[in-house]
């Protein structure tokens, strides 16, 4: 409301500025104009000399009268009569004959008596009578004008300034209204709620940017909500599969220690049952520090040049006995050509050495494993195998940490990090990894980018990719 009392009293300053300029160039145009249609002003030695040109603008004339009202000189356009009359030209004067006429007599150097006549047809310029000095009665009436004019103005105004203030209230105040209270609520941990109202276009530019902002806190929050239940779960998941060997070495080397064994061999058993247990925490701890390696952003690695496909080749080729001896099928179908590829070695080495022992640990006597390596607009690896494969309920999260398909597979003790592993190793160099659902047993791939850290191919080294 006094943003609005401030623009209505500047823009009536303004509207005043601009009807006193207005009003006082039209004074000084009359000032300058009414003189050249007097005839008076007009009066000139020689005729010829009569600036009658504004006159002639007006569509009137100028007419020099003898003694005997006899026409001898005429300038500009009308109907100009040749001779007058006394009455006659009286007349044009005192019996509102239609349009201006002014008259002025003048006398020549040679003593000899002429009048001026300038004659403009009605609506070019008006007489008019002007009250200079009004009287009591008169200034009575004319202060009542003024004030029944300024009393109307200020009901207009009081009118005005109570509709604006509506309409402010509707499209601007209530609008930021609901905004502040959403975001009061929204400081309060209140979740829900988007802004749905009626607004000129800048608010509905906050409205949506409100709404998207809302959108983005709630899926922030929910993703820290996953995150919490992640981590939960992951701590439950070391304990306990810490707990199991950490309790079974405790019962056996608390036997060793009060030597309740039965013989020789029952100690070298319960012995050898301890190394195992030592291993496998050894092995768990070795995976969690390496999965921990990956997810962290401040432990920057150094990447090489290097042939992927002669890692993918050696890292089979040492596994090749243990797949031999389970009696499980190894086809792999890796171009004899480099595949080259910039990367961590030992991270890309352990990322291919986990697909293949997972498939090897979890895959039956007789079944069948496949490698298959291709470059196609980058470099894919593709891991499968056709044993009972992954329950559809964890397909999504089968490469969370400790998360496996026991249910479906037998376990011979395995972390669950693998998988988790592999995701964090291939998304470090810039890649992607899925698992196929829509074919039998577990399939998975990985597509890598041929690029360096600053997204060039090395081209200088290598030459071209294939």
């Amino acid at each position: 409301m006094m943003n609005y009392i401030l623009f209505s009293v500047i823009l009536g300053l303004i509207g005043f500025l601009v009807y006193n300029h207005m009003y006082g160039a039209r004074d000084v145009y009359l000032s300058e104009t009414l003189p050249m249609v007097k005839a008076d002003e007009l009066i000139r030695d020689n005729w010829e000399d009569i600036p009658y040109e504004t006159v002639h603008h007006f569509g009137g004339y100028i007419q020099i009268l003898d003694d005997n009202l006899n026409s001898v000189f005429v300038r500009g356009e009308g109907q100009a009569r040749t001779s007058y009359t006394e009455k006659e030209l009286n007349a044009l004067f005192y019996e509102g004959g239609s349009g201006y006429y002014s008259a002025a007599p003048f006398i020549t150097e040679e003593g000899r008596e002429y009048r001026l006549l300038v004659a403009i047809p009605s609506g070019a310029v008006v007489k008019e009578s002007r009250m200079v000095k009004p009287n009591e009665e008169q200034t009575r009436v004319f202060s009542g004008f003024i004030l029944r004019g300024l009393l109307l103005f200020l009901l207009a105004f009081l009118l005005s300034l109570w509709l604006y203030s509506r309409m402010t209230a509707r499209r601007i105040t209530a609008p930021l209204a609901a905004i502040s209270q959403r975001l009061g609520k929204m400081s309060e941990g209140e979740e829900g709620g988007r802004l749905h109202m009626p607004a000129n276009r800048e608010l509905m530019d906050i409205q949506r940017n409100f709404n998207r902002m809302a959108d983005k806190l709630e899926q922030a929050e929910q993703m820290n909500r996953k995150l919490a239940e992640d981590r939960r779960r992951m701590l439950m998941d070391i304990a306990h599969d810490l707990k199991t060997p950490i309790t079974t070495i405790q019962g056996y080397a608390e036997v060793l220690r009060l030597g309740i064994e039965e013989n020789e061999r029952q100690r070298r058993k319960y012995a050898s049952h301890i190394f195992n247990k030592a291993i496998y925490i050894a092995a768990l701890v070795d995976d969690l520090f390496a999965l921990t390696k990956f997810e962290s952003t401040e432990l920057p690695f150094e990447r090489k040049p290097l042939d992927f496909a002669e890692l993918c080749r050696t890292t089979a080729a040492d596994l090749y006995d243990s797949f031999e001896q389970k009696g499980i099928e190894l086809d792999i179908s890796i171009p004899e050509r480099p595949v080259r590829l910039h990367g961590h070695e030992g991270y890309m080495r352990r990322a291919v050495a986990n697909l293949l022992t997972n498939a090897l640990k979890y895959n039956r006597r007789g079944g069948r494993v496949w490698v298959v390596l291709r470059e196609q607009n980058g470099v894919h690896l593709t891991v499968g195998d056709n044993g009972p494969g992954i329950p559809e309920h964890l397909g999504r999260a089968i490469f969370d940490p400790f998360v496996r398909g026991d249910q479906a597979r037998r376990s011979d003790g395995g972390s669950g990090l693998g998988l988790s592993i592999v995701k964090a190793a291939v998304e470090k160099h810039g890649g992607q990894v899925r698992l196929d659902t829509e074919t039998e047993g577990t399939v998975i791939h990985i597509s890598l980018p041929v690029t360096d850290p600053h997204g060039k191919q090395d081209e200088q080294k290598y030459g071209k990719k294939v």
